[in-house]
């Protein structure tokens, strides 16, 4: 019998992860590192053991969600944490949980929109008729909502996206759907998601439901849990929905033959009202004062004809006290953290906004002007 692996096994198993490129900048281990804050707050483990962690937190750096990879390396050790008392709220970030949405030229120009009243839930979307009663999910095709929208226009359809996980993808879908009460019909089609199962857990979610854990049940996926919805939201997706299962189809002109079915069947507005949980959004504001980091003041020289950015680090007296240099903005930034040589939040995410400014004035070519760091004291 294989021996249950214990918070320092899994550990081993993390680094050994993020040694991954792909894997240390996706979404999905980052969920995992919020997993490990949970079990940490219960067991006791050895300063190493969290000085272990704590690097590859520091190396972490998020630039992609989920994208299907089978086997999702992430998800064994995020079940174990699980058995361990690990279930965080998604909702809850920590330092290195934010995604990074980059859209496409051809994403803008279909229209992807931005913040509004409905859809309620951000993501990569075309959004239509908020009328109309069919909203549609591409599962892991990228190119289907355009290639459908550009053929059925934007009069047959309210919402059209992918949906890359069973978990915060369907969840998004959920909140958008109920939240809008003349859409009756979810045509799910494209190709289902590796490992993730997104497509089948949806239609799973339609016909069984979920258990008092919020898990699908019937669900292949591999973490299919609706950590983000109230039950009373999940039974009024299913009541207010028809799901039209098209998973695996590719062919624009049957979906867009489904759509056009949908609509001419369309039974009208859904007639039942829903209290729709909400997370709390705060804008953006400027400091009220900036303070004098007492770790020292860094300077940041980017050196295209080597491909190389130097970072220069001084005392709060003017003495230079260390010189690093690499290619990578984040390997950059976690040697200074894991140096020791920034001590305020405000001046590690200025130097992290820096120095990825920085990278890309060598790839693009433009001059770098670096902002003015926090220096004295002002009053609010």
């Amino acid at each position: 019998m294989e021996k249950k692996k214990d918070i320092n096994d899994l550990i081993s198993e993390t680094e050994k992860i993020a040694d991954i490129e792909k894997c240390r900048t996706c979404q999905c281990l980052a969920d995992t590192l919020q997993e490990f804050g949970e079990v940490l707050k219960k067991q006791e483990v050895s300063a190493e053991a969290k000085e272990r962690l704590a690097r590859v937190i520091e190396r972490a750096k998020v630039t992609h969600n989920c994208l299907g990879c089978d086997p999702c390396l992430p998800v064994p050790v995020s079940n174990a944490l699980a058995e361990m008392g690990g279930v965080a709220p998604v909702s809850v970030c920590g330092p290195v949980c934010k995604p990074i949405l980059t859209l496409s030229p051809a994403w803008e120009r279909a229209g992807v929109r931005g913040k509004f009243s409905w859809p309620m839930e951000q993501g990569e979307y075309i959004v239509g008729a908020e009328s109309s009663p069919v909203a549609i999910t591409t599962l892991g095709n990228d190119d289907l909502p355009t290639a459908i929208t550009e053929k059925a226009g934007r009069s047959n359809f309210a919402i059209i996206g992918k949906t890359h996980t069973e978990n915060i993808g369907i969840e998004k879908i959920v909140k958008n759907t109920i939240s809008n009460s003349h859409i009756r019909f979810l045509i799910i089609c494209g190709k289902d998601t590796k490992g993730h199962a997104a497509g089948q857990s949806l239609v799973s979610l339609k016909d069984n439901g979920v258990n008092q854990d919020r898990k699908i049940i019937g669900s292949k996926g591999q973490r299919p849990v609706l950590k983000n919805l109230e039950l009373s939201e999940i039974e009024h997706f299913r009541t207010q929905t028809h799901v039209i299962n098209l998973i695996g189809t590719e062919d624009v002109g049957l979906i867009i033959q489904q759509t056009m079915f949908c609509v001419e069947k369309n039974p009208g507005k859904f007639d039942k009202a829903v209290s729709i949980k909400k997370v709390q959004h705060s804008e953006a504001k400027e400091p009220t004062r900036l303070v004098l980091d007492p770790s020292g003041f860094f300077i940041i020289y980017p050196k295209k004809e080597e491909n190389k950015i130097y970072l220069e680090h001084y005392k709060t007296d003017g003495t230079l006290n260390e010189v690093i240099y690499g290619t990578d903005p984040a390997l950059i930034a976690s040697t200074v953290v894991e140096q020791g040589l920034v001590s305020r939040l405000d001046h590690a995410a200025y130097l992290g906004r820096e120095l990825e400014k920085a990278y890309l004035s060598m790839c693009y070519g433009f001059p770098y002007v670096q902002d003015s760091a926090p220096g004295k004291e002002k009053e609010p």
